[in-house]
């Protein structure tokens, strides 16, 4: 899934990386089109990369259920 997300920011990024013309277009100011969209391709690697990361820990570790009557049966730690 990660690298789905990340798959089309990054041919956007190598179609704009081979064009300077298009590249050096202005955006606002002196920001350019090619880096709007650096700056987007790293939020979606960060933004993706967290989700996975929180989705593949919280799947594999058991949530702890501790109760007044398992804390009795099992003793102390």
């Amino acid at each position: 899934m990660l690298v789905t997300v990340n798959a089309l920011p990054l041919a956007v990024g190598v179609l704009l990386s081979c064009s300077t013309t298009l590249g050096e277009t202005s955006v606002y100011g002196r920001l350019t089109l090619g880096m709007a969209w650096a700056l987007t391709q790293l939020v979606v690697l960060v933004g993706g990369t967290w989700w996975h990361e929180s989705r593949a820990a919280s799947s594999c570790e058991p949530t702890p259920v501790t109760t007044a009557a398992s804390r009795s049966v099992g003793g102390t730690w």
